[in-house]
This record gives structure tokens, sequence and C-alpha cells, in this order.
């Protein structure tokens, strides 16, 4: 008898299978930091927790780090796909309020609360969250540049990018301050504040200052 050819799995399923392994990955990842911390985030460990094997892990996330990055990158890739749906000709900093509408998800902010809390005490949550800062500058450079096309300037783009991920990790931190560790109504919306008040004091700060007026 001729063995039974076995079929790849069509595209959607592969995706959808690709999709639940990598949130178990992130989810267990954010499991074992929350309960023993960064040093303790490790690819057997998550691998383990998640029930898969070392390699799998490498085959969906080249470095540790990444695994833990992974719900942040997915909500400033939503936050970008609304950006370019924002008017061409609209000010920068108007796309930006436009597009921040209503609080993160509780899963991000629920990592915000643990990871910035962490980084008061531990030399790896601050090595972490600096190498996020460089991932998420990168995303955010790249809409830049295909809002603004070919006459984008590279390095006006970096600097921007940089900016906006410095003020938005500054407000995150101050809003993990005041809001205690506690994840309600009150401290989603403090969040949301904070974060467009960072950005408004980043646009004012380099805003044109106007002409004194002649008596």
């Amino acid at each position: 008898m001729t063995a039974p050819t076995t079929r790849p799995a069509p595209d959607g399923l592969r995706a959808r299978n690709k999709a639940r392994t990598t949130e178990q990955l992130a989810r267990a990842a954010y499991e074992i930091l929350r309960e023993q911390g960064f040093e303790a985030v490790t690819a057997d460990a998550v691998a383990d927790r998640a029930g898969v094997s070392r390699r799998t892990f490498f085959n969906y996330f080249p470095r540790v780090e990444l695994v833990l990055q992974e719900s942040v990158r997915g909500t400033i890739a939503d936050l970008i796909e609304r950006f370019h749906g924002r008017p061409l000709d609209e000010p920068l900093h108007a796309s930006l309020d436009a597009v921040l509408d209503e609080p993160f998800s509780d899963e991000v902010l629920e990592q915000a609360l643990v990871i910035f809390g962490q980084a008061q005490t531990s030399a790896a949550a601050r090595h972490y969250l600096q190498e996020a800062r460089d991932l998420e500058a990168l995303q955010i450079a790249e809409a830049l540049t295909d809002r603004l096309g070919s006459s984008a300037d590279p390095l006006q783009v970096q600097v921007v990018a940089d900016a906006l991920v410095a003020a938005g990790h500054r407000a995150c931190a101050v809003w993990v301050e005041r809001s205690g560790g506690v994840l309600d109504d009150t401290t989603r919306a403090l969040q949301l504040t904070l974060l467009r008040q960072a950005y408004q004091h980043l646009f004012t700060a380099f805003a044109p200052v106007p002409a004194p007026q002649e008596s």
C-alpha cells in the first residue's frame, strides 16, 4: 500500500497555529517574569512553561528579550496602522492625539506595571527597557518614513522616533509610580492622560517661540 501523502497545512491554519504558539510563549514569559523576575526568564524556562521545545522557542524568537516585547510590539503596530489612516497633511502631534483615544489593553498595562516596577531594582529590567526603546523607535521610524515618503530626512525621522519613545517610556514610569501598582478604570485613564501629556510637552518644548510684539 502506498503511504498517505501528508498535505501541508493551509495558509490560514498555519497562521493561526503560529499566532497561538506566539501567544503561548509570550504569556509564559510574562508569567515567569511576574513570579520570579527578569533573571528567571530564559529560553528553557519559557519553552517548558509553554509546553514546547527549546528549538521551537528559537524558531519564533531568536533572542529571549524579544518574547517579552511581543505584546507591546503588537500594540505599537496597531497604533501605527491607525496612524497611517490619518490625513497626510495633518500635523504629527494631531495624528498622535487622534490615535491615542483609548487606554491600552490590560495585558500591556499589567506588563508595564511589572516591568517598570522591577526596573527600579533590577539591572536586567533596565537593560530590557533600553532594548525595548530601540526596537520601538525602529517601528516608529519606519512609520514616519512611510508617511513622509522619499522626502524623509533619515536623521530627522530617527530623532523624532527616539524622542517619542523616550517620552512614552517616561510617561509609563510616572504612571507606574502614581498608580501604586493598581489597575482599574482610574489608573487606565491616568496612563492615557500622562502619555498624551508627555507628547504635548515634547511638541510644545520645541515649538517656535512667537516674536515679541512691538509696543
